[in-house]
C-alpha cells in the first residue's frame, strides 16, 4: 500500500460517512486486513498489495432514499465506469471500488441493481457467510477523524478464504490468500475472544452444510 492509496482510502471513507453510505457497507477482501490492527491486541501488520476495495452492500432494500454516491465520488476525483455491466469507480492508479451484494434463497448469481445508489453490483453467494458475522470497528484516521467501519470478523474472514480458495483464479491469488489466512489465524490463536468466534463460525457452517 502506498501513501497515496492510504490518503485516498480515508478520503473515500470520509465521503461515505458524509453521504450516509458508510453504515450500509462492509469492507471485505484484503482491505479489511488494513483495519484488523484495531481489533487484534498483537503486532498484526496487514500485507496489502492490491488497489481493489470491495464494499459489500449489506441490505439492498435500505435505505429508501437515494444516496448520491456517483456524484460525490466524482467530486473527489473518481471516474465512474460500467465495464461488463458492473459499476466500478477508479481514482487514477490508486484505488478501484466495487460494490458487491449477496444472494438469498434460490436466487442466482449475477448483476443486481442497488436502487438507493443507482448502480449495478455483482451478486455473489460466497458473501453470505460474511454477512452473518459483521464487526464494527471504531477507528481513527491519520488525520484524527473518527469512524465506525464494518468489517467481517477476522475468524469468518479466514474461514471464507479457506472455503473459496479452490476456486480462486489466477493461481497466485490462491497463494496470497493462504498466506493471509495463516497470518490471521496466528493472531486469532492469541485471543480467547477470537478463538471463541472461530468456533462459532465453524458451528454455523456445520449446521448449514457450508452455505456459500
Amino acid at each position: 500500500m502506498t501513501k497515496e492509496q492510504e490518503i485516498t482510502f480515508w478520503q473515500t471513507i470520509k465521503t461515505f460517512k458524509e453521504i450516509g453510505l458508510l453504515q450500509h457497507v462492509m469492507i471485505i477482501g484484503s482491505w479489511a486486513e488494513y483495519l484488523y490492527p484495531f481489533l487484534f491486541e498483537t503486532d498484526f501488520i496487514p500485507n496489502l498489495k492490491t488497489r481493489d476495495i470491495d464494499f459489500f452492500y449489506r441490505n439492498i432494500n435500505l435505505p429508501k432514499e437515494k444516496i448520491p454516491v456517483i456524484e460525490k465520488l466524482k467530486e473527489i476525483g473518481y471516474v465512474y465506469d460500467e465495464n461488463d455491466g458492473i459499476s466500478r469507480f477508479y481514482k487514477e492508479d490508486f484505488l478501484e471500488l466495487e460494490f458487491l451484494t449477496r444472494i438469498l434463497g434460490a436466487g442466482t448469481e449475477g448483476h443486481i441493481k442497488i436502487k438507493s445508489l443507482g448502480i449495478i453490483s455483482e451478486g455473489l453467494r460466497v458473501l453470505n457467510i460474511l454477512a452473518s458475522f459483521p464487526r464494527e470497528v471504531e477507528v481513527t484516521s491519520p488525520e484524527g477523524l473518527q469512524f465506525c467501519i464494518t468489517v467481517p470478523e477476522p475468524a469468518v474472514y479466514a474461514v471464507q478464504k479457506i472455503l473459496t480458495n479452490p476456486n480462486r483464479n489466477p493461481p497466485e491469488k490462491k497463494t496470497k490468500d493462504i498466506a493471509a489466512v495463516k497470518e490471521i489465524l496466528y493472531h486469532i490463536e492469541k485471543s480467547q475472544e477470537h478463538l471463541s468466534k472461530l468456533q462459532e463460525v465453524y458451528n454455523s457452517l456445520s449446521k448449514n452444510s457450508l452455505q456459500l
